[in-house]
């Protein structure tokens, strides 16, 4: 897609109505009901130490009522605040709460507003394509829910999403004046403070591209180092002095994968991100094609682009092959916008000169999941904007609301709750923040920890109360057989009548847009038990 020359003001008035109409259809998918669900486990953790930055104005991880925010056993925590997590996000949060109080939607509301300033920006960079260019585009931009659901989390992937597409667009069309280059250093920084992953794979991609193509337009000079790295040296080195997951114990989590483990991820990545509708990857490949037989050059770099930034997230991503079997795409969320703009070369190539038949395989590959397999995959063939309209009409049950209300209803300030898997405690500790959620430590406790309330240790203080979800049950009531103590009795109290996963999560590969029924009541649901007095002696 290149830039055609400048338009009349009538047909600019007609491309700006057209660009604020699709914004107001992309505001209604990115707003409507933002807060209807509870925080899940990610977003309760930024949420949590928002609430920290609100208190101390650092990313404490010591809350109210007598919590404190230790997910994996306090693997990110250094002197009691979150050291290895990149600090932007949870301040933004923390801004957000300031303004319009302590809940999920103002959790999720600063990022809504930057997915819809994503939005804008890319039809801003095509606004002077042909209309067939921006038709498609645009339908790409609607239709991938992907993308719409990335956008409004309570969590760092609207940040790097926006940042990433506003340090390609500065690329792309600026020369590279002193103004350019200290914008350019500007929002680089504010990537990195965003998520360290994403911003070492764009300029990964961003090195490449310059060595290929980009060095001609701008010519190398010591200057024009100085003005980019410069300042991100200095403000990025202060920054990584302070939040750095490798001053945590977070650090070696990534060297427990062998380099056969990284290339099965990298495998995993495309797998996932078909199946999430990230792109399609025929299309794709069709756009490679495409822009090798009629010299496309911008076809080519973004295909190169978007794998290298695939390969490099593969790589050097902190995930380890035998936890989960699902790549942790979210990681690779920014090169969204990428595989929609080659995707919509591919589509203006091939019926360049047929509008109509365009638009129909756009309907077909943005409307639906037939060219990413759909009809072989789990969810089988469906159009996923309609199943997401559909959800937003009549949203999913989910477990984390009833959990909480019930908290807040039975549980008296202070009592102490352990609650199973792992990640469970966050939402709850948000949405049910007078509780005392125990056992989020493992014994014997660091140096750091020792003097932390023995209720915070796993094993060896008895809680209150137990709330397991689903298939964590089993594992709970086995390991509480195993203690026996005449003083860890515990009885159901109540069963909470909903399915135990949160499949709300923005992942396609784990997103449910219709609820789930005819579930085992007595395996997946949510069980809420209660101590009883030890016998007298």
């Amino acid at each position: 897609m290149t830039a055609k020359n400048s338009l009349t003001p009538q047909k600019q008035r007609t491309r700006f109505v057209f660009i604020a109409g699709i914004l107001i259809l992309m505001a209604g998918l990115l707003f409507t009901r933002l807060g209807h669900y509870a925080l899940w486990d990610d977003e309760a953790g930024t949420a949590l130490v928002a609430k920290g930055i609100l208190r101390t104005g650092d990313t404490s991880v010591i809350l109210d009522h007598g919590n404190i925010c230790a997910y994996r056993s306090g693997i990110d925590i250094r002197d009691f605040c979150d050291r290895g997590m990149p600090p932007l996000s949870p301040y933004v949060t923390a801004a957000s709460f300031l303004l319009f109080g302590v809940n999920a939607w103002a959790a999720r509301l600063p990022y809504a507003l930057l997915g819809l300033a994503t939005v804008g920006l890319i039809l801003f960079w095509a606004r002077r394509e042909r209309w067939l260019v921006l038709l498609v585009l645009s339908l790409g931009l609607l239709g991938n829910v992907s993308l719409i659901l990335f956008l409004r989390q309570g969590r760092y992937y609207a940040l790097t999403i926006f940042l990433s597409v506003a340090i390609a667009f500065v690329y792309w069309h600026g020369k590279a004046t002193p103004r350019n280059l200290l914008i350019l250093a500007g929002l680089s920084i504010l990537l990195f403070l965003s998520n360290y992953l994403n911003y070492l794979a764009l300029y990964v991609c961003l090195a490449v591209d310059y060595i290929l193509w980009k060095r001609k337009e701008w010519p190398f000079s010591w200057g024009k180092v100085l003005l980019l790295f410069g300042p991100q040296i200095l403000l990025n080195g202060l920054a990584a002095s302070i939040w750095n997951p490798f001053l945590t114990q977070h650090g070696g989590y990534e060297t427990k994968s062998s380099l056969f483990d990284r290339f099965i991820l990298f495998y995993w990545y495309w797998r996932d991100m078909n199946a999430s509708e990230f792109m399609a990857i025929p299309l794709v490949f069709l756009a490679l094609g495409f822009s090798l037989a009629q010299r496309r050059l911008w076809l080519v770099r973004g295909c190169v682009i978007s794998v290298i930034y695939i390969m490099v997230v593969a790589f050097i991503a902190p995930q380890v092959v035998d936890v989960l079997k699902e790549a942790d795409i979210r990681y690779t969320s920014p090169v969204i916008p990428l595989d929609i703009a080659l995707e919509t070369g591919a589509i203006c190539l091939v019926f360049q000169h047929r509008s109509v038949l365009a638009i129909l395989l756009a309907l077909i590959v943005f409307g639906t999941n037939l060219l990413n397999g759909g009809p072989l995959l789990d969810c089988g063939f469906r159009s996923t904007l309609v199943s997401y309209i559909g959800e937003l009409i009549h949203p999913v049950p989910e477990p984390y609301t009833p959990t909480a209300n019930w908290i807040n209803e039975h549980v008296p300030e202070g009592a102490s709750i352990w609650v199973e898997p792992g990640y469970a405690p966050y939402p709850l500790m948000f949405h049910a923040p007078r509780a005392l959620y125990a056992w989020q430590l493992m014994w014997p406790p660091r140096p750091d920890f020792a003097h932390l309330p023995i209720i915070y240790f796993a094993g060896q203080k008895p809680p209150d109360y137990l709330i397991t979800f689903g298939p964590w049950l089993d594992v709970v009531m086995k390991g509480m057989q195993l203690w026996n103590r005449p003083d860890a009795r515990y009885t159901l109290v109540t069963t909470i009548p909903v399915f135990w996963k949160d499949c709300y999560r923005p992942e396609l590969i784990w997103h449910k847009f219709e609820p789930i029924r005819n579930f085992d009541l007595q395996k997946q649901a949510v069980y809420i038990f209660q101590r009883v007095a030890p016998p007298p002696k």
